[in-house]
């Protein structure tokens, strides 16, 4: 592929990164003394019209949405965007599967940013016709209702989704015939796979769970994960020692050794993730810098949500501080 393609996607790119917040910003949000003025920080940026929404939260959503529909747009190759957009797919069918089975009305975080619209999924589901699905969320679908009216288990449902969700990203990355993103998407199972071990190991769970929720197509093996199950966790990074996720797994799992908070891997593992990228936006062509912005913008959302809803429910600076993600600008 011509990476030059990029070259005006690129360009386009470079000028909507210096309206993201910057490190001070977000420590002048941090600092506010409430939720009101916090929101009134935000008022020059992009987010000003978004976060006077009746509700924030709708309004953070409204955010991606729209950032999704602008991305598209400018991105030469769909495939780049969508290896994102998936994810949010499979957010919206596993809640449809549920507003179905456990008779609750979780519309309200259905996410119209998907490779499906959104007023289409619901009435594939409603019509109860999914023809129209791609063959790996469809075979999924099939799965996850026969696996919950088995065991009516709704966990079963998200497993299940997640696995066709890293199988199509994995489809969608080889369609794009670029190495970088379908590395990118390997690079994700790997940290999902890494955060599942350890949370299924702290929660006691049997080996023939670990089975059932490992994700396929990552480069670390799965007999590494299985064989260490039984293992003492501060072990673990050791066993992935000849990996690129050595380093920050064990500053994790010290971490969390400390503080008995799951949270503080999940941190980890977010931050390595930005890490990796940051070096990408300064490549003049091909899909890196693209991707390298999509993470930055989800990221920068999620930061918003979580300084708004902390300073919503009155919770110290510090303490918000510490649940942040590292910031990309």
């Amino acid at each position: 592929m011509d990476n030059t393609i990029f070259a005006q996607c690129i360009a386009r790119i470079k000028v909507l990164e210096t309206k993201m917040l910057d490190r001070a910003k977000i420590e002048t949000l941090l600092e506010a003394k409430d939720f009101n003025e916090a929101k009134r920080i935000l008022q020059d940026s992009v987010y000003g019209d978004y976060i006077n929404m009746p509700s924030y939260e709708d309004g953070l959503k409204k955010a991606l949405e729209d950032f999704y529909r602008e991305i598209v747009k400018i991105c030469p190759v769909v495939e780049v965007v969508d290896v994102f957009r998936t994810k949010y797919d499979a957010h919206n069918i596993k809640t449809l599967i549920k507003n179905k089975f456990l008779q609750r009305d979780l519309d309200n975080i259905l996410i119209d940013a998907g490779t499906i619209e959104l007023s289409k999924l619901k009435e594939i589901f409603k019509d109860e016709n999914l023809r129209d699905l791609n063959v790996i969320f469809k075979e999924a679908v099939f799965k996850a209702i026969d696996e919950y009216n088995s065991n009516k288990n709704p966990q079963d449902i998200d497993i299940i989704i997640d696995s066709a969700m890293f199988q199509r990203q994995l489809e969608i990355a080889k369609e794009s015939k670029i190495n970088f993103i379908r590395d990118y998407i390997e690079l994700l199972i790997d940290v999902y796979n890494i955060r599942t071990f350890i949370r299924a190991k702290e929660q006691n769970r049997e080996r023939e769970f670990l089975s059932k929720v490992l994700i396929k197509g990552g480069k670390i093996d799965f007999d590494v994960f299985k064989n260490n199950f039984i293992e003492d966790i501060e072990n673990f990074s050791n066993k992935i020692f000849h990996t690129e996720h050595f380093k920050w797994l064990k500053e994790g799992i010290e971490e969390y050794l400390k503080t008995k908070d799951l949270g503080s891997i999940e941190k980890m593992a977010d931050n390595y993730l930005i890490s990796v990228l940051k070096n990408s936006k300064f490549i003049s062509f091909g899909a890196e810098p693209v991707v390298a912005y999509i993470y930055a913008k989800e990221n920068e959302i999620k930061v918003l949500r979580i300084i708004l809803t902390g300073k919503k429910n009155g919770v110290s600076a510090d303490t918000i501080r510490e649940r942040l993600r590292d910031i990309y600008v």
